[in-house]
């Protein structure tokens, strides 16, 4: 029996670990080329499950909230508030100030708007 068996397919299917057989075949590229041995070939596969399920729950979850729009960084607009330097929120943003072991703290007046 060959691991690419339609029954370990189905099995995946059954056991509802779409995951697993997205990533199936290109796992068994890596270990046939000599990248990853059974162990990590069966670590890289839960990895591929959980990373799935992780992001199927996010989506799930973002979804029953019922956000009115679904706001990102790339679409803040820094001109609105000209007290917001753009600059410097960009900054924060790459987050340099985390690798350098340093705080954050933002505070200031509650207004509409500032939960965005």
């Amino acid at each position: 029996m060959s691991i690419c068996d339609p029954a370990l397919r189905n099995a995946l299917r059954t056991l509802k670990l779409s995951g697993m057989l997205d990533t199936l075949d290109a796992r068994l590229a890596q270990t046939r080329d000599g990248g990853l041995g059974h162990l990590e070939f069966l670590q890289a596969l839960c990895e591929d499950e959980i990373a799935r399920r992780e992001s199927a729950a996010l989506r799930r979850r973002l979804r029953r909230a019922k956000f009115e729009e679904q706001a990102t960084f790339e679409d803040f607009d820094f001109t609105a508030n000209p007290k917001l330097p753009g600059a410097m929120l960009r900054d924060l943003a790459a987050l340099r100030w985390l690798d350098a072991g340093e705080s954050v703290i933002l505070y200031g007046p509650v207004e509409p708007g500032s939960h965005y």
